[in-house]
Formats: structure tokens, sequence, C-alpha cells
């Protein structure tokens, strides 16, 4: 009963060896690194209104005029909207350049699109919601004016993204007086991004600092599967009605289907007892977010030298 997806965008293959050469650099050029540091910062995203999400659907039937009307409207919007927490691990290889390497878990803010058919007694709609959960690692090579009580910096780098987009799709009729609710979830391969940042630091103390900054994300999700995790009518569950066909979904570049002829016309030939197949699709995630965030420096101390210590008698 979920509503079908061949309304996102086409999905983009991105090959995956790079984020693994630039880590392994960094990585190598890491162990010269004269100072060591930690970057703590939460942030919050907001989704890019230039790609589109989905859309709301309105069909209206008129009786009197013996019409109907269809509208569109695009829901405007990315999954990758929400609260992020991240944790950094910095190495400053000369006054210039660093490299960073980023740990962070973004919680997803809902959007949600609807399908709505008004009949002259009543209406009935489905209402999608999408939620992503992102855990994402990206190593970023970061570029900064000599360093000063505040300094400006300009950060990039390729990220490695494990994303779980859950949906819940709500039915509900007047002509059937119940009300359908279906939960799932969408899991996928480790996704490529891209990741941009502008900030400035301020320097508090050798070991201390603030900072703040903007921050570019371009990510989409082509999932695999999905999976139905949840479905009642009229609050009982009734997960356990379904077939194997129902409850799991396999997405594929390229699909056959086969229509058989019942008598009263064609439809198509379903076997109940295994995953049901469809195109793949990609869901967009890239975000713009503007953080504060704390920067605390390893310090090294210098061990004196003995041998220019002098004992006199």
């Amino acid at each position: 009963m979920a509503i079908p997806y061949n309304q996102f965008n086409k999905n983009t293959h991105m090959k995956r060896k790079l984020p693994f050469l630039l880590l392994l650099a960094l990585i190598t050029s890491g162990a010269y690194a004269q100072k060591v540091y930690f970057k703590l910062n939460p942030s919050y995203n907001f989704g890019m209104k230039d790609q589109i999400l989905s859309y709301d659907y309105s069909l209206r039937y008129s009786a009197a005029a013996n019409t109907i009307v269809e509208e569109y409207s695009n829901v405007r919007t990315s999954l990758g909207k929400g609260y992020m927490g991240s944790f950094a691990i910095g190495f400053k290889h000369n006054e210039n350049v660093n490299s960073e390497y980023t740990f962070s878990y973004l919680k997803g803010k809902p959007s949600s699109f609807s399908d709505i058919i008004h009949y002259y007694s009543g209406d009935e709609k489905y209402t999608t919601t999408l939620e992503a959960n992102i855990m994402s690692f990206t190593p970023t090579l970061v570029f900064s004016a000599t360093e000063k009580d505040w300094t400006p910096y300009l950060a990039a780098g390729l990220s490695i993204n494990f994303i779980t987009v859950k949906e819940n799709t709500e039915f509900s009729s007047f002509f059937i007086n119940e009300n359908t609710v279906i939960d799932a979830e969408y899991k996928g391969s480790p996704t490529i991004g891209f990741t941009t940042k502008i900030g400035v630091i301020n320097k508090i103390s050798d070991v201390f600092s603030v900072f703040c900054e903007f921050t570019y994300a371009h990510l989409n999700f082509s999932p695999n599967t999905k999976e139905v995790t949840g479905y009642t009518i009229n609050k009982q569950d009734s997960l356990s009605t379904l077939k194997e066909y129902d409850i799991h979904t396999e997405y594929e570049n390229e699909i056959s289907i086969m229509y058989e002829d019942n008598g009263n016309g064609f439809e198509e030939k379903r076997n109940m007892n295994k995953p049901r197949e469809a195109r793949k699709f990609s869901m967009p995630l890239s975000y713009f977010s503007f953080s504060i965030g704390v920067r605390i420096n390893i310090v090294r101390r210098e061990k004196p030298n003995n041998d220019a210590i002098k004992i006199e008698n």
C-alpha cells in the first residue's frame, strides 16, 4: 500500500576508491604531523531547497460538473536536515595545512508528502513521512591563513556514509472507515559524498580555541532493500498477515515484470513467497549547516636537556 517512488531522482553512480586513497594519503602524512588536536561541535543541518524529494498529489472529482482535476506540488527539500554531532581528530602538518578525520552522526528531521483523492462524500489519503539517520566518516584537508587570533580556513574532502531511512505511511479512507499504518526501513551500501567547509577559528590559549564554520555536503542515497517492520490496521498488529512479497523489496538497475491474462484483463504475475523487485532510485540527502565548536590542542612539553644542567660544587 506504500506510495511508489518513481518520482525520486535517478541514481548516480560514484567511484568508491577515492575516499580510501585520500584516507591513506592523509594518514601517511599525518605520521609526520607536529601537533595533534581534537574538535567537538554540534550543528543543525538545513535541507537543500533546490532538490526535489517527492511531490504532493491531489485528485478532485466533481459530480456536478462531471470533471476531474489533478494537482501536483513538488516537495523541495532533502533528507539531510536535522541535528548532527561531530568529533574530529586533526594533525597540523605545517603553518597552513592540516588534515582532519571527522566522525559524525545525524538524527534526521522528518519530511512528509501526501496523495489525496477527494470524492463527493469523503477523502482517501496516503501520507508518507521519511527520516534519515546517517553515520559518517569524513577525511578532509584544511588550508588556513597564517595563525593569528582570528584565522580563516577552508576544508574539502570525501565522506563515507552509512545511511538508514525510515518510512512511515498512513492510509485512511472514508469508504472503509479504517486507518492503516505501515512502517518500513531502507538500507543500502556505504555511500560516498563530497564535503566543503569554510570557517574561522579564534585562539584563546595554547590549548583551547573556538571556531565557527559553514558546511555544505553533497550526498544521495540509493537503497538496496526495503523491509516492512510494522503493519497495523486500526491499531491492531497485522504484520503476520503479510507475505514475503509484501515485506521485502529488492532494488535493481534492471527488472522484468510479467503480466498474465486472468480472463478479465492482464495482471502482474507475482510470487508471494519471494521479495518484490523494483527499480533503483535515489533519495537526496545534501545539506547546508552552521556550527560553533571547540578545538583542544595537544601541547607537547619539551623535556629538559640534562646535558645542559651543570652542578657546581
